[in-house]
């Protein structure tokens, strides 16, 4: 009983130093780890529920490579980041309200998608900074509620 015990405590703590960000969710004081990878047809999927939670990931030199993030709550922070990544995608997915995406992507044929809407009927102050530098590749932002700004830089 004890070493299945020992198991899921070292699960939950390596998922909880994965998926933590750099100063927090939402620009939320705190810290946590970051999740750097470089090399090619790589996938990385975080999906984080509450509040304040951070979500960074890396995907530098990275080509085929798609990042998937899913936050529910409010207050939460991605970052994403694919430098000379082509052929990659970034998606966030940001549920409720107090929410930050911020997206970085150089590699041509690439994909961001950013959707960001309500949780239980709240939603609102919900904020998306995304720059594209590459070559036939596409930008969606999708927002719901009140009080939310985008800003988008492509060339």
């Amino acid at each position: 009983m004890n070493i299945k015990m020992s198991m899921i405590a070292m699960v939950l703590v390596s998922g909880a130093a994965f998926a933590g960000g750099p100063g927090g969710g939402g620009g939320f004081p705190g810290g946590g780890g970051s999740m750097p990878q470089n090399s090619s047809n790589e996938t990385v999927n975080i999906y984080q529920e509450g509040a304040g939670n951070g979500a960074s990931v890396d995907q530098s030199s990275s080509k085929y490579a798609d990042v998937n993030i899913t936050q529910k709550g409010y207050g939460n922070g991605a970052v994403a980041n694919q430098n000379g990544a082509y052929n990659s995608d970034i998606n966030v997915s940001q549920t409720g309200y107090g929410n930050n995406a911020t997206a970085n992507q150089t590699g041509d044929n690439s994909t961001i998608n950013v959707t960001q809407s309500g949780l239980y009927g709240w939603g609102g102050g919900n904020g998306a900074s995304v720059t594209q530098t590459a070559d036939s590749s596409i930008v969606n932002v999708t927002q719901k509620g009140s009080a939310n700004w985008a800003n988008v830089y492509q060339h």
